[in-house]
C-alpha cells in the first residue's frame, strides 16, 4: 500500500499543484482577496527559490513583479468582475458557477487537445 503511495506521489503533487495554481489565478482575475492573496503567494514563491534556487527566480520573475504590485496597488480603477452582483449571493454564485465553467474548459481542452 505504502509503495503504492510513493509511486503516485509525483503525479498527485504535480495534479494537486496545477489545481492550486489555477484557483489562485482564478482568485487574482475575478478580483477576490488580491492583496492577501498576493501576500501569501509572494511568501510561496519565496520560499520555493530557497528550494530551487536561481531557475525559479529566473521562471517567475514576471510574476513576483505582478504580485509586488498587487501588493503596493491593491485594486486598480478597473471595477473587478465580481463587483457586477450587488448582493453577496448573486456574488457566490457569479463566482462559483464561472470557476466551475473556466475548469470544465480548461479540463475539455487539455484532455481533448493535450
Amino acid at each position: 500500500m505504502k509503495e503504492e503511495l510513493a509511486k503516485q506521489a509525483p503525479a498527485v503533487f504535480i495534479v494537486l499543484s496545477a489545481f492550486i495554481e489555477f484557483v489562485v489565478g482564478y482568485l487574482l482575475v475575478v478580483g477576490i482577496l488580491n492583496r492577501l492573496l498576493s501576500i501569501v503567494l509572494t511568501c510561496i514563491f519565496i520560499l520555493t527559490m530557497m528550494l530551487f534556487g536561481y531557475v525559479e527566480i529566473v521562471g517567475h520573475f514576471m510574476i513576483h513583479i505582478v504580485l509586488i504590485l498587487f501588493i503596493i496597488e491593491g485594486m486598480s480603477f478597473y471595477k473587478p468582475p465580481v463587483d457586477m452582483h450587488r448582493t453577496r449571493i448573486d456574488r457566490i454564485v457569479f463566482v462559483a458557477l464561472n470557476f466551475l465553467f473556466v475548469l470544465a474548459t480548461y479540463l475539455v481542452l487539455y484532455y481533448k487537445f493535450g
